[in-house]
């Protein structure tokens, strides 16, 4: 079954597994936050219906309907992409703040510029084809190809703008997530090597997939 593979995976990542027989729920310590696949049929479907929900004790955060899949493994999939997304937030945000603080690299809104954000990511080593100019309409953003929150491309907007989630946020946000989001690339690209020798990743997503945990 998908779900018991899902569950081998997870505890290969070093999370705490619950398995209850219409879900798996995953729990961090830090924050007590949980992160449950449920699944149920409703009256008279053939079709399982998976969500995702994140809660702290009992109060529900967020629940996502994922799909409707008659496919158990479908679900199942989409609940590690996310569940790793959470995973990896919880691991590296520290390594992130960290990073800026070592380095005294200057992130204030008054002097963050495409060029600085750019020269991270060649400090950093960053492959080229991860991130690209915008055209000369936006010269103050840039295009992350791979984003690691959701398997879209994602559009960083130094000035604080509209970016393609069409949410808006203040400067000052706006450069900090950005940040963010370049040095959590990078972390992400460092391990992805290792994490693909997985005989579980490499069973349950074909190579194209696997491009999703960029």
């Amino acid at each position: 079954m998908e779900l018991e593979r899902i569950c081998r995976l997870l505890k290969q990542r070093g999370e705490r597994v619950i398995t209850k027989k219409n879900s798996i729920e995953t729990f961090h310590e830090k924050g007590e936050d949980y992160y449950r696949l449920e699944r149920e049929r409703l009256a008279g479907g053939e079709q399982w219906h998976y969500f995702y929900v994140r809660s702290k004790k009992e109060n529900v955060l967020e629940k996502e309907h994922l799909a409707s899949y008659t496919d158990e493994r479908e679900g199942a999939r989409i609940f590690y992409l996310w569940t790793m997304r959470s995973h990896y937030r919880e691991k590296y945000i520290w390594k992130i703040h960290e990073y800026l603080r070592e380095t005294d690299y200057d992130i204030s809104p008054d002097v963050a510029t495409v060029e600085r954000a750019l020269a991270v990511l060649s400090k950093l080593h960053i492959p080229r084809h991860l991130y690209s100019l915008e055209n000369e309409q936006k010269p103050d953003s840039i295009n992350l190809e791979t984003d690691w929150d959701s398997g879209r491309s994602f559009y960083i907007d130094l000035k604080g703008k509209r970016h393609r989630e069409t949410l808006v946020r203040s400067k000052s946000i706006a450069v900090s997530l950005a940040f963010d989001r370049v040095l959590m690339l990078y972390l992400f690209y460092q391990e992805q090597d290792a994490l693909f020798q997985s005989n579980e990743i490499q069973t349950l997503f074909n190579e194209q997939e696997r491009l999703v945990f960029l």
